[in-house]
């Protein structure tokens, strides 16, 4: 049976979506949970699939690992914040749309 549902997926959905499932559902994830705001758990898992795609790659851009990094710090403020319940400073606040899922989604996106 997960013979038959894995190829009508692959049938259905380009292999670059396929290729790319596992971060196009963490953005996914992430868009869903943001409201007004990026939360917290969505930048953490926006940080997560912004790592995974660049590893994915042979020789990344030198901006795109920079932004990467920038990700993983974030990523693990955000988490480290949310679970030990402290809002994190407005400064926080500010750059977190740098890694909303739609800036992670544009830039993975961009660099496919």
């Amino acid at each position: 049976m997960q013979s038959v549902i894995s190829s009508v997926w692959a049938e259905l959905l380009p292999s670059v979506v396929l290729k790319n499932l596992g971060v196009l559902s963490l953005v996914l994830l992430g868009y869903l949970v943001e409201k007004h705001y990026v939360s917290r758990p969505a930048l953490f898992a926006n940080a997560v699939a912004i790592n995974i795609h660049v590893s994915q790659k042979q020789s990344p851009p030198d901006l795109l690992a920079i932004y990467a990094n920038g990700a993983v710090i974030m990523g693990v403020l955000a988490i480290y914040s949310y679970w030990m319940e402290e809002s994190q400073g407005e400064l926080f606040y500010n750059i977190a749309w740098l890694y909303s899922s739609i800036t992670v989604g544009i830039v993975i996106f961009l660099t496919w």
